[in-house]
C-alpha cells in the first residue's frame, strides 16, 4: 500500500521501520528541527533521523496545512499518524483513498490527549494498550479499528512502558494495513461516557508531596522516569528521584526514617507508609544509586 507517515517523537520509530519493510512510504512528514540543549543547537526530530536512515523523503512544515499541495499530488492509500504534535485538518484527512489512521498508546476512549503513558502510570493502572483508530477532526475520538491490551509491570516506568507500547504499535499497524489490503475495515464507535483526558504533565506536578500516600508517590516517580524526573525536598535540599519502592514503616511525612550506607537504604516517611529511595540525582550531578548518594551526601540529611 502507498502510505504517507506523519510523526515526530521516538515513539513512532518502530512503526515507521515496520511499515517501510512491507509497504511503500511515499512521504514522511515531521515537525521542523528545533533548538535544544544548553547550546540551543538545531536538532532533527527522531522520526526525521530514522526516515533519512531509511532513505525516505521528509517534509517539515511549520503548519501541516502547508503540505496540502504536495499531499494532493500523492495518490496515497493510507495516512498513518503517530505522535505528531499538530491537529490534522479535515482537508488532509479526506485525501487518502482508504483512510487516515492514528496510533495512540492507550485503551481509548480512556486517556485521550498528550500524556497517556504518564497518566496511566500516575494513576496506578495495571493494564494499558494501543489503539489504532480512524481519524476525524476531534482529538483521539475516531472509531476504533484495532485495540490490544498490554499489562503494566509493577517495575515499569515511563521509559520501559513507552518502549513496550511503541513495539506493540509497530506490530499492530502492520496488522491493520494487512486487513485493509483484504478490504476489512472494522469500525467500533468510542463510548463518550467512558472518555478521559490525559493532559500534559505540568512542572508543578513533578513535585513530590511527602504527605501523599507512598504508593501514589511511587507511581508519580515511575511516570516521570527517566524524564523529567520527580522532584523532592529532603532536609531542605531539592533532588530528583528516579526509582523507589514502597515500605510499610510509618512516620511524619518527609521524615527520614532510615539511613543505612551498608544496606543502601534511604527511607522517607509519607502520608501513608514510606518510600525506600533507590536512584536519586543531586542538582547538577548524575543520577546515582542510593548507596553512592549516601556516601557523598548522607551527612547533609
Amino acid at each position: 500500500m502507498k502510505v504517507v507517515f506523519v510523526g515526530t517523537s521516538e515513539f513512532g520509530i518502530p512503526a515507521l521501520e515496520a511499515i517501510s519493510k512491507k509497504h511503500d512510504i511515499e512521504l514522511v512528514i515531521s515537525q521542523p528541527d528545533r533548538p535544544k540543549g544548553r547550546g540551543r543547537k538545531l536538532l532533527p526530530t527522531p522520526v526525521k533521523e530514522k526516515a533519512h536512515e531509511l532513505g525516505l523523503k521528509v517534509l517539515q512544515p511549520e503548519n501541516i496545512k502547508e503540505a496540502l499541495p504536495i499531499l494532493k499530488d500523492i495518490e496515497m492509500d493510507v495516512l498513518v499518524v503517530v505522535s505528531y504534535g499538530q491537529i490534522i485538518p479535515k482537508e488532509i484527512l479526506e485525501l487518502p483513498k482508504v483512510g487516515p489512521l492514528n496510533i495512540h498508546p492507550s485503551l481509548l476512549p480512556k486517556y485521550r490527549g498528550a500524556a497517556p503513558i504518564q497518566r496511566a502510570l500516575m494513576n496506578g493502572e495495571k493494564v494499558t494498550g494501543v489503539t489504532i483508530m480512524w481519524m476525524n477532526e476531534r482529538l483521539d475520538a475516531g472509531d476504533i479499528f484495532l485495540q490490544r491490551e498490554l499489562p503494566i509491570d509493577p517495575e515499569d516506568n515511563y521509559g520501559t512502558l513507552h518502549h513496550k507500547l511503541s513495539l506493540l504499535s509497530a506490530e499492530m499497524i502492520l496488522e491493520a494495513l494487512e486487513l485493509l489490503e483484504k478490504g476489512e475495515m472494522k469500525r467500533l464507535r468510542q463510548d463518550e461516557a467512558l472518555s478521559t483526558y490525559a493532559k500534559p504533565i505540568s512542572k508543578e506536578e513533578t513535585l513530590i508531596n511527602w504527605s501523599d500516600p507512598a504508593l501514589s508517590i511511587n507511581n508519580k516517580i515511575r511516570a516521570l522516569s527517566p524524564k523529567p524526573g520527580a522532584q523532592a525536598l529532603l532536609s531542605g535540599t531539592r533532588y530528583k528521584i528516579y526509582k523507589a519502592k514502597v515500605s510499610e514503616q510509618e512516620g511524619e511525612p518527609g521524615e527520614i526514617l532510615l539511613k543505612d550506607i551498608k544496606k543502601g537504604i534511604l527511607r522517607v516517611a509519607c502520608g501513608e507508609g514510606s518510600l525506600d529511595i533507590l536512584e536519586i540525582q543531586p542538582e547538577g550531578k548524575k543520577v546515582m544509586d542510593v548507596a553512592s548518594f549516601l556516601r557523598g551526601y548522607g551527612h547533609k540529611l
